[in-house]
């Protein structure tokens, strides 16, 4: 008898365990019982003769967390040549999540680099995360110095930025870091994170990186010096992220550490 309750016991045990297990997995799914959707990715479109896309991580909460692009090994090979104006790759966002204020991405290729001479003439890509739409970013026109040249509020200046005059159409005016090594005269550039504005508004993060650099096939996360405020609600990285998946052989650009922030 004492056996037979034993065996009672220990069958009634399992079975507790195993409803607590299941209890606790049902817990971690979606209400249809599928686990929760944390990836979403953007429409693949070609570079060079490989391809790219955008993509959005979020946490099990539904958070952002992360936005970037992907690109393969391909992408860096017979890319475009002879325009003196460079070649832009506009990557469309995720359209089953809407993360705010990111609008699209263009990844730009510039054979030979641009101005200044000596400090950017490097081939590489202009990575712009920008917080307008295609349509609107297309809109900035070669004479619209008043909205390129208008301040921003200093709240919403980074530290050590400097506003450049003038800008470029269809992009916007620039703000660069003056701590990075090509600008402080300490290095030549490899990469380095631009802001962009129009009419007295920042419209855009820029990650900037050289071919080369892509090339050396590292992973780092780099700090992103932010304003006091921000002139929208949305989700701010804490660091742009340059990674290397050498076993997918795919490059990424990410915007990392994401954090909500409210219109300041």
């Amino acid at each position: 008898m004492l056996s037979t309750k034993f065996q009672l016991k220990t069958i009634l045990s399992g079975l507790l365990l195993a409803v607590a297990v299941l209890s606790t997995f049902t817990a971690c799914k979606d209400d249809d019982g599928s686990q929760p959707k944390t990836e979403f990715f953007g429409a693949e479109i070609s570079v060079g003769d490989g391809k790219a896309m955008s993509f959005v991580k979020t946490d099990e909460a539904g958070e952002p967390i992360e936005v970037g692009f992907m690109f393969d090994e391909k992408a860096l090979e017979n890319l475009p040549t002879g325009d003196p104006h460079g070649h832009k790759y506009v990557l469309e966002m995720p359209e089953d999540i809407d993360v705010e204020p990111y609008q699209h991405i263009t990844f730009d290729w510039n054979e030979h680099g641009h101005e200044p001479p000596g400090v950017y003439d490097l081939p590489h890509f202009d990575c712009h995360f920008y917080f307008l739409t295609d349509a609107e970013r297309e809109a900035i026109g070669p004479f619209d110095s008043i909205q390129f040249n208008k301040p921003l509020p200093p709240q919403y200046l980074a530290p050590n930025y400097l506003e450049t005059p003038g800008g470029v159409p269809n992009m916007g005016a620039h703000i660069i870091d003056l701590l990075s090594p090509e600008i402080a005269g300490t290095g030549v550039f490899t990469k380095t994170l631009i802001y962009g504005k129009y009419d007295g508004e920042l419209i855009f993060i820029e990650p900037m990186i050289t071919v080369d650099y892509f090339k050396k096939k590292k992973n780092e996360s780099n700090p992103i010096r932010q304003p006091q405020k921000w002139q929208q609600d949305g989700y701010y990285p804490a660091s742009y992220d340059i990674r290397y998946d050498a076993s997918k052989k795919m490059y990424s650009v990410v915007l990392a550490g994401l954090g909500h922030k409210h219109k300041g």
